[in-house]
């Protein structure tokens, strides 16, 4: 199914047409209110059995989206100016038809910031290169307890927020009491320019699960899904690659006042049809908690434990992964935050065998705050060292620190 009948019909409903209205439009308004006035359903109250305050037939909106990359290293002195910070930008329009049961969204994004943005931009053009942008379109239907939907994205190679990968997908979903069966079948790619230097890996996938959730009960998930991956567009010399996997996904999850906790497992069995199906086997255990015993402190801890078995070689990798993170508020002037991580990984051959051991803690505090203006004062301190027994050269230590001081209008 195309999604582009869909975007050409939101394309020819946005062209200027004559639409009456009970108060005329002032020309102050703003791009998004004239929208909303163009698409919303204004005449209704003379259409045979329409009753005054019901949800128009259609109406769109529009409304702009940001996106600011995470930052992924772990050292202080690599953090950039927010001024400076790389990030995307774009307009999201959202159509609402047949009073809500039908709802479509298109988006395109472009990035922003950064080192060398500006550099290879000529003054006055606006033009943006195609691999920095980003285009998604899809649809959500409702049906009495059936829920249906479509989507298609696509971003470039250089793009901030998943980058080169574009992806479609149909799924549905029935809602029965406290129980949803949902089920979709999707692919994803690659080297979305296709790249003749670059392979391309395809991976289509079908998924199956039921949830349960009752309230002031545990909530309970259970999911299947099939996928397969298959290269293409191989250049000389890269080996190709074709593999099957099955997994089986299973969480418990609980909601307090005072307390939340989540307890999730998976077992994946994957085959190297290149290895003449060699078998390789991965499970993964996950606990997640986060305690609120007063209301100005909250303590999340994260423990994780992933095991892979390579059946054709024996080999066995194992990897625990555990994090504590603590955030106390004293008032809404003073805020503190202190974050640790491990992460370890052995293999059963020793070729395999680091730790990385990380932590962060944050001061902050609003100095002086009017009605017009307010002060922000941080400080930040950070350390990470990474240990590779295999290879001692490659270990690294970080100890860095961080004053921000922010003047910010209200």
């Amino acid at each position: 199914m195309s999604l582009l009948p869909i975007f050409g019909l939101a394309l020819l409903l946005a062209l200027p047409t004559p639409v009456a209205r009970a108060n005329d439009v002032q020309a102050s308004e703003s791009v998004s209110q004239r929208w909303n006035a163009l698409f919303s359903d204004q005449e209704s109250g003379s259409l045979p059995g329409y009753r005054t305050g019901s949800a128009p037939i259609y109406q769109t909106s529009l409304a702009p989206t940001f996106f600011v990359p995470p930052v992924t290293s772990p050292r202080l002195r690599d953090l950039a100016p927010e001024t400076d910070q790389a990030r995307t930008r774009g307009t999201l329009s959202s159509s609402s038809w047949f009073k809500g049961n039908l709802v479509t969204e298109t988006e395109v994004a472009n990035n922003q910031g950064g080192a060398g943005w500006l550099q290879s931009k000529i003054p006055g053009d606006t033009r943006t290169d195609a691999s920095e942008r980003m285009m998604r379109m899809g649809f959500t239907g409702t049906s009495g307890a059936l829920r249906y939907g479509m989507h298609y994205r696509s971003a470039g190679q250089a793009f901030l927020n998943g980058p080169d990968l574009a992806t479609r997908e149909m799924w549905g979903e029935w809602k029965t009491g406290w129980t949803t069966f949902r089920s979709s079948v999707g692919q994803l790619w690659n080297n979305v320019a296709g790249d003749s230097s670059r392979s391309r890996l395809e991976q289509t996938y079908g998924r199956v699960g039921l949830i349960w959730n009752r309230p002031a009960w545990p909530n309970l998930s259970l999911t299947y899904s099939k996928n397969s991956l298959n290269s293409a567009m191989d250049p000389a010399g890269i080996a190709p690659q074709r593999m099957m996997s099955h997994t089986l996904e299973a969480a418990l999850a609980y909601q307090s006042a005072s307390w939340d906790a989540l307890l999730a497992s998976s077992y994946n069995l994957g085959n190297d049809l290149m290895r003449n199906g060699a078998d390789s086997t991965v499970k993964v255990q996950m606990m997640t908690a986060s305690f609120r015993p007063l209301n100005t402190l909250t303590i999340a801890p994260t423990f994780t434990y992933r095991a892979e078995i390579q059946d054709w070689s024996g080999v066995r990798i194992n990897s625990p992964i555990a994090s504590l993170a603590l955030h106390y508020m004293q008032s809404y002037n003073v805020r503190i935050s202190a974050m640790g991580n491990y992460i370890g990984t052995r293999s059963s051959d020793g070729l395999i065998d680091t730790e990385n051991v990380g932590g962060r803690g944050t001061l902050a505090w609003n100095m002086q705050r009017s009605n017009h203006w307010a002060t922000l004062v941080s400080i930040e301190a950070g350390y990470n060292r990474l240990s590779n027994r295999v290879m001692p050269a490659d270990e690294t230590e970080d100890i860095s620190g961080l004053i921000r001081f922010v003047v910010a209008a209200l």
